[in-house]
């Protein structure tokens, strides 16, 4: 029977992507991976992963093996955390993904009281508008923010309240088209910025507190996926944007963006952490949830 050590560090290689970024993720020599990785390849007397200089691939048979090792890994995780739970030990390491925008939102010091506050826990923190997979990507917990919360069933969600989505403009933008505008309609004189790539044309609802709904549909002057660099670019004078509050608020504060046509709202969006399921989580994992929901708790 093949040694469960040489299985688990064959795990970690493949996981993370090659020798030296296990090395950097483990702690474990690359020296030592290569030795535990080249002896389970003798013990099944193929390759596992083809490997030189500048490539790095997993054969067939070394992804059929991964996926035994894989499981081998959860459970002996699954194992380690209820000791950890029952020494009542929280360490570890968690794997976070946040936009900028909501970086801002959840504070600096939010993540700084955590680590003080379970200083044997190593936090990664991936900064990131882009919606990741947090299965194949190896990311613990990821901040989202939607209208509809996510319907993956392999993953589980904890709510941590709702933003607002609300027109904004700078001063400067206002002043040179002649003032703010009054009406929904004439926001089609005003240049304007979007969520999203590559949009041709977007359209943005609104409804007010009478219930009243309306639409505005526009070609939008810049458009990207990363809510602060629109705010960045809302502040530069470069057009009218439809940011959550959580984003622009900082800005609002400053001076440097003006709420227009206030009585006119966006649908809200959801605040969520998305996370794998909780079955077995690792204490640090969901130490850091709770933390994160003790914060958000403070602001309602």
């Amino acid at each position: 029977m093949q040694d469960l050590n040489d299985l688990i560090c064959f795990a970690r290689v493949v996981r993370f992507g090659g020798f030296a970024a296990a090395e950097r993720a483990t702690g474990e020599r690359k020296s030592k991976l290569s030795k535990r990785v080249t002896r389970l390849e003798q013990y099944f007397g193929t390759r596992l992963i083809e490997r030189s200089t500048r490539s790095f691939r997993v054969t067939d048979m070394g992804r059929e093996v991964y996926r035994q090792c894989e499981a081998i890994v959860d459970r002996l995780e699954a194992t380690e955390a209820l000791a950890m739970t029952a020494k009542d030990e929280v360490r570890g390491t968690v794997r976070v993904s946040c936009s900028s925008g909501m970086m801002e939102y959840l504070g600096r010091d939010a993540l700084v009281d955590f680590m003080r506050r379970y200083p044997q826990v190593r936090l990664q923190l991936l900064l990131s508008s882009q919606r990741v997979d947090l299965i194949n990507e190896r990311i613990d917990v990821a901040f989202r923010v939607a209208t509809r919360f996510d319907t993956d069933q392999s993953l589980a969600m904890r709510s941590l309240g709702v933003s607002a989505r609300i027109l904004v403009a700078s001063p400067e933008l206002l002043a040179a088209q002649g003032g703010e505008p009054l009406q929904l309609e004439q926001l089609a004189a005003f240049p304007t910025l979007s969520v999203g790539e590559l949009l041709e044309r977007d359209r943005w609802e609104f409804a007010n507190d009478s219930g009243e709904t309306r639409a505005h549909a526009h070609v939008p002057h810049f458009s990207c996926g990363d809510m602060q660099l629109l705010c960045e670019s809302a502040v530069a004078g470069m057009g009218v944007v439809l940011l959550p509050e959580h984003v622009c608020g900082p800005e609002l504060k400053r001076g440097r963006l003006m709420h227009i046509l206030p009585e006119w709202h966006a649908v809200e969006g959801n605040i969520h952490m998305v996370f794998t399921t909780p079955k077995g989580m690792l204490p640090p994992v969901r130490a850091f949830i709770d933390h994160c929901v003790e914060v958000f708790a403070e602001r309602r």
